[in-house]
């Protein structure tokens, strides 16, 4: 069992923009999942989430992994009530239903920007932001630490499904009773992680004064992503105040 990749390299429209204005997009709709007034915004996001995700060509086994994570809250916001004999589409069904979207189309989006940039460039980006170095680089290299170890989770599992242990996703309950076996080991590894990755830190100068870099100003597709996703809080924001 292999992790895919996240940053695959693929040439797309959002891998040339600035990697500030990645991390301002992705930001700003965070801030659009709480300020829309209602479900129907939500909705609305998870089209353009999926049109970026196409459009940066993320990819698809990241993407599955994420929403997969995700389906529990689907399961408990939305699904379980509409099942309920005593189901109404009252202001607490709605706001879980407009979470469950939000956060479908966080994942859309963020998989989507994420996947066309480098760790550097995650770095930069927050950096050029405001954040300061070192929260930055925190940030960068948690999503290394992330990917490591989701890698040697899966190849833990293959390990485990070698002396016998069951774990099938068509087998779900034999699946759920045997994850718990996997902690100890899992987190052994993470644990072993964590000092490869302070090493790296500090070869890669976390916790020193660094120069800001001369910042390559935004062209003109930057500019407009920017207004795009400034409006779409302004008219959620307006719209939720009434004044709209």
């Amino acid at each position: 069992m292999k992790v895919p990749v996240l940053n695959t390299g693929r040439p797309s429209f959002w891998r040339d923009r600035d990697p500030r204005v990645k991390w301002l997009t992705f930001l700003l709709f965070l801030a659009l999942i709480y300020i829309a007034p209602d479900w129907r915004w939500m909705a609305g996001a998870v089209l353009v989430g999926a049109g970026v995700a196409a459009s940066a060509r993320a990819p698809m086994g990241w993407l599955a992994l994420m929403l997969l994570i995700h389906a529990p809250t689907i399961l408990a916001l939305v699904v379980i009530p509409m099942l309920g004999q005593d189901f109404a589409f009252n202001a607490e069904f709605e706001f879980g239903l407009r979470l469950s979207l939000g956060w479908i189309a966080a994942i859309l989006i963020g998989v989507g920007l994420f996947s066309t940039m480098e760790i550097d460039e995650l770095v930069e980006g927050l950096s050029g932001l405001g954040l300061p170095h070192g929260a930055a680089f925190v940030v960068g290299y948690a999503f290394v630490l992330i990917y490591l170890s989701l890698s040697d989770l899966a190849q833990i599992m293959d390990s485990m499904r070698l002396k016998g242990m069951t774990l099938a996703a068509n087998r779900p309950i034999s699946f759920l009773r045997n994850v718990p076996r996997l902690f100890i080991p899992a987190l052994l590894t993470i644990m072993r992680r964590g000092g490869a990755m302070t090493a790296a830190l500090e070869t890669r100068g976390f916790g020193k004064t660094i120069a800001s870099p001369d910042r390559v100003a935004l062209d003109v597709w930057d500019w407009i992503v920017v207004a795009a996703a400034l409006l779409a809080n302004t008219a959620a924001l307006t719209a939720r105040l009434g004044l709209w």
